[in-house]
This record gives C-alpha cells, structure tokens and sequence, in this order.
C-alpha cells in the first residue's frame, strides 16, 4: 500500500510549481516533474509517486541568487 501521507505533500508541491507559473497546464506540470525526477519519459501514466514528488522538488526549488 502507498503511504497516503504522500497526497499532501504532493499537493502542496504541486501548488508551489502551479502559483510560480500559472499559464502551465495541469498536465504539462505533471509530464515535467516526472522528467525532472528522472523518469526519462513524457507519459507519466506508470512513473511512480516518488520520482514525480522528486521532480516536484526540483521545480518548487528557489533558483540560485533568487531568495523565497
């Protein structure tokens, strides 16, 4: 069983990627944090929660000299 304490993590990730870039559709945000997290493909249908939380990460981080 998944750990169901993922769900808001990922949301609020989600969130933080979303309010940084509004025009982004749901699906472009999602298909990019599979690819940032080292999936390695666009579809993200069978990438695992991890490796997308991963790649949500990396695209909620602050860019370097950029302060939050």
């Amino acid at each position: 069983m998944r750990d169901p304490a993922r769900i808001p993590r990922m949301l609020d990730l989600l969130r933080q990627v979303w309010e940084r870039s509004p025009d982004l559709r749901l699906g472009q945000i999602v298909s990019s944090a599979t690819m940032a997290g080292g999936w390695g493909q666009n579809d993200p249908f069978y990438c695992e929660d991890d490796v997308t939380e991963k790649g949500l990460r990396k695209m909620a981080a602050p860019e370097k000299g950029q302060s939050r």
